[in-house]
C-alpha cells in the first residue's frame, strides 16, 4: 500500500496545476468535477508530500532531489509490478493445467504426474507434426519454384529454339524421330487380294428347298505389299532426304526393303508417301526398322 501511495504522490508532483491555484468550476476550464475517488487520490498524496517535507512553499532546491527519489521509487514499483505479473501468468498457467487435469481425469486417472508425462508427450507430438507440416510446407515451396523455374526455362529454350515446339507437337501426332532431325509418321500396310484355284461350293436352307452357291476362293498375296506414310523434315534449313525401311520375319530374318527419298523437303511439312515393294514371305511381317541414308542441305546459288 505504502507503495501505491509514493506513485500517487508522484504523480501528484507531476501534475501541472499547482495546489493553490483555485479551480473555477465552469464549463471552460472543467467540463465535470472531480469524483470523490480523484478527491481521495489527492488528499493521500498532499499528505504523504506533507509528510515528506514538501509543500507549495518548498524550493526548487529541495524538490529536485525529492522528485529524483520518487522517480526511483516508481521504477522499482514497476519493475515488482512486471514481477508479479510473470509470477502470475505462471500461476494461471499452473492453474488452468490442474483445471485440465481434474476435467481430464476419467480418461488420464488419478496420477498427476503421469498425466504431466502425457500432456508433455502429447505437446512434444504435437510440435513433432508442426515442424513436419513446416518442413512439407517448404519441400512444397521449393518443388514449386522448381516446377516455375523450370517451365520458364522452358518456354525461353522454346523461344530460342522454335524446332523444339514442333517436336512436341509431332510426337502428339505419332510421329516418330529416326534420326538427323527426320520424323517418320505411323504407316500403314496393305496386302492384295487374289483368286486362288478352285471353287467352294456350299448349300444353303430356303423357303424352296436348298439352294447351291459357288464361291471363288480368294487369299492374300503376302509377296506384295504396300505401305503408305508420311516424312517430316524437322531441321530449320530444306534438305533432300533418303531414308531406309527394313522388315523382318519373327525370326529376324530380312524378308523385305524399301528406300524413300524426298527432294526439297522444306522444314515442318510432312511429304506423305506410298510405294509397294516385293515381299520374301508367306505371311505378314513381325517387325519393322527404319535409318536415315542422307540428308543434305540445299545450297543455293546466288544469281549472277
Amino acid at each position: 500500500m505504502l507503495d501505491i501511495l509514493l506513485l500517487a504522490g508522484a504523480v501528484q508532483l507531476k501534475d501541472p496545476a499547482p495546489p493553490d491555484r483555485p479551480v473555477q468550476d465552469t464549463a471552460e476550464t472543467q467540463p465535470a468535477a472531480p469524483s470523490q475517488t480523484d478527491r481521495d487520490r489527492y488528499a493521500i498524496a498532499q499528505h504523504m508530500l506533507e509528510e515528506a517535507g514538501l509543500t507549495p512553499a518548498t524550493t526548487r532546491n529541495m524538490l529536485y532531489p525529492a522528485l529524483l527519489d520518487r522517480e526511483v521509487q516508481v521504477r522499482s514499483l514497476r519493475h515488482r509490478i512486471a514481477d508479479l505479473e510473470v509470477q502470475m501468468a505462471k500461476t494461471m498457467a499452473q492453474l488452468a493445467e490442474m483445471q485440465s487435469f481434474v476435467l481430464d481425469h476419467d480418461r488420464y486417472g488419478t496420477d498427476f504426474s503421469q498425466y504431466q508425462q502425457v500432456r508433455a508427450q502429447a505437446q512434444h507430438d504435437a510440435q513433432q507434426r508442426a515442424a513436419l507440416e513446416r518442413q512439407a510446407r517448404r519441400q512444397l515451396e521449393r518443388q514449386h519454384k522448381q516446377q516455375a523455374a523450370k517451365a520458364r526455362k522452358d518456354a525461353k529454350e522454346q523461344l530460342g529454339a522454335p524446332g523444339k515446339g514442333l517436336q512436341q507437337t509431332l510426337q502428339t501426332m505419332n510421329f516418330g524421330h529416326i534420326g538427323q532431325d527426320v520424323w517418320r509418321s505411323r504407316a500403314a500396310y496393305h496386302y492384295q487380294v487374289v483368286n486362288s484355284p478352285g471353287e467352294t461350293v456350299s448349300f444353303r436352307p430356303s423357303p424352296f428347298g436348298r439352294t447351291r452357291v459357288t464361291e471363288v476362293q480368294k487369299e492374300l498375296d503376302w509377296s506384295s505389299m504396300t505401305i503408305s506414310g508420311s516424312l517430316l523434315n524437322a531441321n530449320k534449313e530444306t534438305r533432300n532426304i533418303g531414308i531406309a525401311l527394313a522388315f523382318f520375319d519373327e525370326h529376324g530374318n530380312q524378308v523385305g526393303a524399301e528406300t524413300i527419298v524426298v527432294n526439297n523437303a522444306r522444314p515442318g511439312v510432312p511429304y506423305p508417301f506410298t510405294q509397294t515393294l516385293d515381299m520374301a514371305a508367306n505371311k505378314p511381317f513381325a517387325s519393322e526398322t527404319a535409318w536415315v541414308l542422307f540428308s543434305d542441305a540445299i545450297t543455293t546459288v546466288a544469281a549472277p
